[in-house]
């Protein structure tokens, strides 16, 4: 029977326990790829088709438009103050309709514009937004007219309306028709301005009819509890009129001492909730009376919207084509990640569309656009890590682990930092810019959960079993290549495999003297072969930091002249800013958009909005341009008729206020700035406010540099241009964060001992690759929108083209060497600079001799190999000689050879290949292999 060793039965045990958690670990990735299976199927289910599950925009849609005219008290002017306050008004009204990126526009002098997305029924429009608002209190006695007294204390004062159809019989009409009061025949008590708060409940507990709870300010509260106090006594009623019209006159049974007062009127629940949202905006100055309607057609027009989404989707299919050409089988993991990411995106515009929460406009769209390219840019980092952690020495496993954790920590840190941003918008802007903050927050969320149950699991899966047999096809081949000349470089220098692989990317020449002279013919072999490895990664650090005065100076001068180009010529502001002329065409036949585009565009109106109408069966278009002159517009708009063989009496011309108005960028601005002070706190805390506050100058050199080319080439800013500004604020903060994570992971490795400048310098370059991928994923759908998209989307396009080259160039030539600049001042770092000089690529390995000295055992081990049947250097008999399969092998073979002769004193020594396999950066000086604490020794240089 054969007998097992004392030793043997816990290394079974040992390799058992290993199983397990492995086992366990495979299983966990499984859940989560079904948990995702689960979600995918569920959002399908919810947007499928997504033309009819996802509200579009007024832009994309189209919807209803409605003009108010103002009537001034006694036929006197409506002041242009109260137009204003009024326009305020009825937009909040319609954006607390869920109706998002509503156009609401001054017209003329006495009128107001509403479109409102999706919608057609003019009637659910003007029940709310149209409607003055004007709430008070009064007291019945005060009451001076004895008829409308009379009816209030008998209960006629809510009547069931009626309707009178052919035969002359009354019917009812499902209305209630309200007491009509006049001004000046009361006496208010509180008014609507008295009002703090305002809910909804239920009339009574049975009831099916609908309160409208309201809360006063002190003095209303103080003014209310006088009154019922003086009418308890009595039962003495207190009224209560909306706009003219009484609602109800509650008896007074006790003093309301504390300000809570219901209004009832039997209310359904919807009446209650558009009475509630009239009362929280607040009353309107003047009332408004409906003047006409008509349904209108998108503002983007459904041709030029069709053809700027193909072109887009071939761009995408062209990105698609590249990373797989690029990645191989890797680029496919990264294909179905973004398909993933875009099944739940839809599935959570579906679900928000379902509620009445959200439309897509342009901006919503310019924020899908910023979230795919991050996506992208998350598998893309993704990808690349597991590369380098693999040439640093990993084997495929370990690499799935750790290269895929590093990746996902930077995603989500830059995630964040953007998602920072998008909350700000979405809750302190309004019109377009909260749209476009909702859909980039969304769109975070979406990839955060792609990546952690998607991503990360797919390939920890596939890594030990198919990635690490067929390295070829998913395009790691490369990679591992490269590890066995670093590693055999490594073995040469007495360093780890990341501190090889730094030295050789930081200084060739550098490297290669250190490994002459520890190793000598074996060192310089080693360095031959890791000179120029195979494999599409950054072999040697190009020297950015060192032109970084000239990088920042070309900043500074292009900033400066950007602002000279703005204060010289101006920016050409759309009519959404400044205003201009309407022109209503009627009664057009078949003339298309297309043709008064360029009927327009030949009249010296390139950058008109024009809208499909639709009024009582005839169809007609709505024409919006930046010409004040309402002279100057209907000479266009003959020269336009003439042009289309219309009747110069088919159209009208009336001059129209900002779309966008002071308080709407008053709004977006706070949004702003607030964004980047809640930016600087977080990158501050999560690594260092220098940081913070240097990517926030890379973010403005950007925005200056894109508003100084618009000025320069005259092109119209609208909020087109605005979306695409925001959507270049997510990508520069984006790929600047990406390095700054870098820098910060190297900042605490310890194998490579250099100055700040070269430590950062060192890390634009290990992510260059992801960076020139990235942009390129994200600008070529962008190029193929401005060249062959539509007219209305060229200016969106154009904006994003010179956004994605600035934040890529901002982030190593702004952000980076502003960042480096600063910190190198530092006591610790300028210390650091006395000892290796200005100069950028100086370095030195850290503690060499300990390395070597760790390199001891595995020589010895050599030396007892000689008195066995079979050494190291003496093949056994009728064994056939190993030949060295490449100039890597045959480096480590003669470095092993020079370590096993000269022992631990040689100054050539090397540690083990496998304890040097580490990835370079915060886990490099961890992940090796430890010695026993009772034997590890002190190291040489610790003092």
């Amino acid at each position: 029977m054969e007998r097992i060793n004392e030793g043997e039965l816990p290394m079974a045990t040992a390799q058992k326990s290993k199983k397990k958690p492995g086992r366990s670990v495979d299983r966990r990735n499984v859940w989560l790829l079904i948990a995702t299976t689960l979600l995918v199927v569920g959002s399908i289910f919810m947007f499928a088709p997504p033309q009819e599950k996802i509200n579009q925009g007024l832009d994309i849609q189209g919807g209803l438009s409605v003009v108010l005219t103002a009537k001034g008290e006694s036929g006197q002017a409506v002041s242009t103050e109260d137009m204003e306050k009024s326009r305020a008004i009825i937009e909040s009204r319609v954006n607390a309709l869920g109706a998002s990126e509503a156009v609401v526009q001054v017209q003329g002098t006495d009128q107001i514009l509403v479109q409102i997305p999706g919608l057609t029924n003019t009637e659910d429009a003007l029940d709310t937004i149209g409607k003055t608002g004007k709430l008070e209190f009064a007291r019945l006695d005060s009451f001076t007219d004895q008829d409308v007294k009379t009816k209030i204390e008998n209960g006629q004062y809510g009547n069931e309306a009626t309707i009178t159809d052919e035969l002359g019989n009354q019917l009812p009409a499902g209305k209630t028709e309200h007491l009509k009061v006049e001004d000046g025949t009361y006496t208010p008590l509180v008014s609507g301005a008295n009002i703090t708060n305002v809910s909804i409940g239920k009339e009574k507990e049975a009831s099916a009819d609908y309160a409208v709870n309201v809360k006063l300010d002190g003095e209303g509260t103080t003014a209310f509890a006088e009154a019922t106090k003086e009418l308890a006594p009595t039962k003495g009623k207190i009224v209560i009129i909306l706009d003219n019209e009484v609602q109800s006159a509650p008896a007074v049974q006790s003093e309301i001492p504390n300000g809570d007062v219901s209004i009832t009127g039997g209310y359904s629940l919807d009446e209650a909730k558009s009475l509630q949202t009239v009362l929280e905006s607040g009353s309107l100055p003047v009332s408004f009376e409906y003047a006409q309607s008509q349904v209108v057609g998108p503002t983007l027009g459904q041709d030029a919207l069709a053809s700027g989404v193909l072109v887009a989707l071939i761009g995408l299919a062209v990105v698609m084509l590249y990373l797989l050409f690029f990645y191989r089988g890797l680029g496919l993991i990264t294909a179905a990640a973004m398909g993933i990411f875009a099944v739940l995106y839809l599935g959570i515009l579906a679900t928000l569309s379902a509620f009445g929460l959200f439309s897509l406009s342009l901006a919503g769209i310019a924020g899908i656009v910023l979230t795919i390219g991050m996506a992208a840019d998350s598998s893309i980092l993704t990808m690349e890590r597991f590369r380098e952690e693999i040439r640093m020495g990993r084997s495929v496993r370990a690499a799935s682990i750790t290269g895929v954790r590093h990746a996902i920590v930077t995603s989500v840190d830059a995630d964040l930092v953007t998602l920072v941003s998008a909350l700000s918008l979405f809750f302190l802007a309004t019109a377009s810019v909260k749209g476009f903050g909702l859909t980039l927050a969304l769109g975070i969320v979406c990839d955060i959960v792609m990546m952690l149950l998607f991503k990360a699991p797919l390939i920890r899966l596939l890594a030990p079993k198919v990635i690490a047999r067929h390295p070829r096809f998913w395009g790691v081949a490369d990679a591992e290549a490269a590890a066995k000349d670093y590693e055999a470089l490594a073995l040469a220098e007495g360093t780890s495999t990341a501190a090889a692989e730094a030295g050789e990317a930081l200084n060739p020449a550098e490297s290669e003297r250190v490994v002459e002279k520890r190793a000598g013919a074996a060192g310089e072999a080693a360095a031959e072969a890791a000179r120029k490895p195979h494999g599409r990664f950054i072999k040697h650090d190009i020297n950015f930091l060192g032109y970084r005065r000239i990088f920042l100076t070309v900043a500074a001068v292009l900033v400066c002249a950007s602002f000279a180009v703005v204060g010289v010529k101006g920016l050409n502001f759309g009519i959404e800013f400044v205003g201009g002329t309407s022109v209503a065409f009627h009664n057009t036949g078949d003339v298309t958009t297309e043709q008064l585009r360029s009927s327009f565009d030949a009249a010296g109106e390139p950058d008109a909005v024009i809208q499909t109408t639709n009024a009582d069966g005839q169809e007609g278009f709505l024409v919006r341009t930046t010409t004040t002159s309402a002279e100057d517009a209907t000479a266009r708009a003959n020269q336009v008729a003439g042009d289309l063989g219309l009747s110069t009496d088919s159209f009208e011309v009336t001059t129209i206020g900002p779309d966008w108005g002071a308080s709407v960028i008053q709004s977006s601005l706070i949004a702003f700035l607030v964004s980047i002070v809640l930016i600087i706190i977080y990158i501050a805390i999560r690594f260092d406010y220098k940081m913070g506050i240097t990517a926030i100058v890379a973010l403005l050199h950007d925005l200056v540099l894109v508003m100084g080319i618009y000025a320069l080439v005259g092109r119209e800013v609208n909020p087109n241009t605005i979306a695409a500004l925001l959507t270049i604020l997510g990508y520069s903060l984006y790929d600047t964060v990406v390095v700054f994570h870098r820098i910060n992971d190297n900042m605490r490795g310890d194998d490579i001992k250099c100055t700040f400048m070269t430590m950062a310098n060192h890390s634009i370059n290990q992510v260059l690759v992801r960076t020139i991928n990235t942009t390129l994923t994200s600008l070529i759908p962008v190029l193929a929108m401005l060249f062959f998209g539509g007219e209305t989307l060229k200016d969106f396009a154009f904006a994003m083209a010179i956004g994605l080259i600035c934040g890529s160039y901002s982030s190593v030539a702004v952000a980076t060497p502003l960042y480096a600049m600063w910190k190198t001042r530092e006591p610790r770092n300028a210390k650091l600079v006395k000892k290796y000089g200005t100069e950028v690529g100086r370095f030195e390995f850290a503690n060499p001799n300990a390395m070597a000295a760790a390199a001891a055992k595995p020589a010895k081990g050599a030396t007892a190999a000689k008195a066995g049947k079979s050494s190291a250097g003496k093949p056994s008999k009728g064994a056939p000689a190993a030949k060295p399969a490449s100039k890597a092998a045959e480096a480590t073979a003669a470095a092993k050879k020079n370590v096993a002769s000269n022992g631990s004193a040689a100054p050539s020594a090397a540690p083990d290949p496998s304890s040097a396999a580490q990835p370079h950066g915060a886990s490099a000086s961890k992940a090796g292999s430890k010695p026993p604490k009772a034997k590890r020794k002190k190291r040489p240089d610790k003092k």
